[in-house]
């Protein structure tokens, strides 16, 4: 078993305790406002959770899989312009309501809505929003959903101890900043096209999504192969792409 993942497992991260009451509908669990947005998206019911490398074979060892209802284990490559092969994965839940069981919830269900944004090396730096909803939020200028933007002086050092831990593999790391990467460079795209359009941010996303046209993959890749040097530079052979 890998004893930092049980560990993970093992913190009940939570900002606020029974924080989903605060937003009035559990927003983290089915983003349901947001998705009333979109016209095809919202079609079918669908929650996509991003994982940590070696989480998803932790959740099937644990015998955690079938929380998910109906799912997808969904890998998605990224070939970088130096030959190198990057992997993002996440699970897509069709399950209704929450995707997943408050107890063994993946590692991003405890962090959001807040994501820590590492150096490097390891130092915790800061902290940021999540995703790519709250990304779409501030574009089009709306009062954030979820109630919670700061972590309470109570919760802090059960925070500080979750990174602790996340900061032990360097891929991890590099996973969290590829992903905060990411979500920057697809508000770039979005920000653009609303500038020209003047259309919602959400609308914009969907048809980028939809046309397989969010992302820049060449100018992407080069940013992260350029992040992945950082990673090798600072840790050698313990650092191995995802």
């Amino acid at each position: 078993m890998d004893t930092a993942l049980d560990e993970l497992y093992a913190i009940d991260l939570v900002y606020v305790r029974n924080c989903w009451t605060l937003c009035g509908d559990a927003h983290c669990c089915s983003f349901a406002r947001h998705k009333q947005r979109f016209t095809i998206m919202a079609r079918r019911h669908f929650q996509e959770l991003p994982l940590l490398a070696g989480e998803y074979e932790y959740l099937a060892a644990r015998g955690w899989l079938d929380q998910f209802g109906e799912h997808e284990h969904r890998v998605v490559e990224l070939a970088l312009p130096d030959g190198r092969t990057m992997k993002a994965e996440s699970i897509v839940s069709r399950r209704l309501g929450c995707a997943c069981n408050h107890a063994t919830r993946p590692i991003v269900c405890r962090l959001y809505p807040l994501l820590p944004v590492f150096a490097v090396d390891g130092r915790l730096e800061g902290i940021d929003d999540f995703g790519v909803y709250e990304m779409l939020e501030r574009l089009d200028g709306l009062d954030p959903a979820c109630a919670i933007r700061e972590i309470p002086v109570e919760q802090l050092a059960v925070f500080l101890r979750f990174c602790a831990l996340i900061a032990t593999r360097p891929q991890w790391l590099f996973q969290l900043a590829a992903y905060r990467a990411t979500v920057a460079h697809v508000a770039s795209s979005i920000a653009s096209a609303k500038a020209e359009s003047g259309k919602s941010a959400f609308k914009l996303f969907e048809w980028g999504f939809l046309r397989d046209n969010l992302i820049r993959r060449a100018e992407l890749a080069q940013h992260l192969a350029g992040l992945a040097d950082e990673f090798v530079r600072r840790w050698g052979p313990e650092f191995e792409l995802p």
